[in-house]
């Protein structure tokens, strides 16, 4: 149980492996504030009431739960969502939109197909067959090996060095970031960098600011900025509540 909400997770079939993260429910006893949290990924928000798609967020945002009841959610990796759907994310940034976004017949009445039924594995099902009849597998490209690059520095890597690897110039390598993550090439690898910052320091709690120091931050101020500016704390107050499961593994 955290913030007054409890949680089931299921991981997707092996099709969708690298693409969706999981599948979630939240449970609230009573209205509550959702954290929502920057680490580049985009989710689908679905109630009994309808359909809520957030962009990639540069800071802490709460949603508010209507009150009590059982919340279902797609979790995306960063950099997915056009395996399922031709998109700018760069519309959404910062943003939660409705069904009409995404502009897809049956997208509408998922939340009614959904809450059909009661159990949590069931309506992962449903949301499953219809992502399964949307997927368009794709080539890697460029784009793919710079996410893997910024991850594999903890985001670290300076764009210029990052273009230079992939063959792109800067300029159109932050366009596809803006396009599909919704976030500029500097700002996802802030992010990345953050969570990761986030995750050593709940593992190294004796000595929390040198793991910061030793994934690139010139120093502690500057560490403590880009937590203030992302995370909406010092590095040392809320770890546990701002760190990303997507960074937690």
């Amino acid at each position: 149980m955290a913030f007054g909400l409890t949680m089931e997770k299921m991981v997707p079939c092996d099709a969708l492996t690298g693409k969706v993260h999981s599948y979630l429910q939240i449970k609230a006893e009573r209205l509550t504030p959702y954290p929502v949290m920057p680490d580049g990924t985009q989710a689908i928000y679905i109630s009994s009431q309808g359909i809520m798609i957030g962009g990639a967020q540069l800071e802490v945002q709460d949603v508010q739960l209507l009150g009590p009841g059982e919340y279902f959610g797609i979790w995306f990796y960063p950099g997915t969502l056009r395996y399922f759907f031709d998109l700018n994310l760069s519309e959404i940034t910062g943003q939660f939109v409705d069904e009409q976004y995404l502009q897809c017949r049956h997208f509408s009445r998922l939340h009614i197909d959904i809450y059909r039924h009661k159990v949590f594995s069931e309506r992962a099902k449903i949301c499953e067959k219809w992502l399964l009849n949307r997927y368009s597998p794709k080539p890697a490209t460029s784009f793919d090996n710079a996410l893997h690059l910024i991850y594999q520095s903890f985001g670290g890597e300076k764009i210029s060095q990052l273009a230079n690897q992939v063959g792109w110039s800067s300029r159109h390598l932050n366009r596809q970031f803006l396009q599909h993550t919704g976030l500029s090439t500097k700002s996802f690898s802030q992010i990345v960098r953050v969570q990761n910052v986030a995750r050593q320091l709940y593992l190294k709690k004796n000595k929390p600011l040198n793991a910061g120091l030793e994934l690139g931050y010139y120093d502690q101020p500057h560490l403590i900025k880009e937590f203030k500016k992302h995370l909406m704390s010092t590095p040392g107050t809320f770890i546990n509540r701002f760190m990303s499961d997507l960074y937690n593994r």
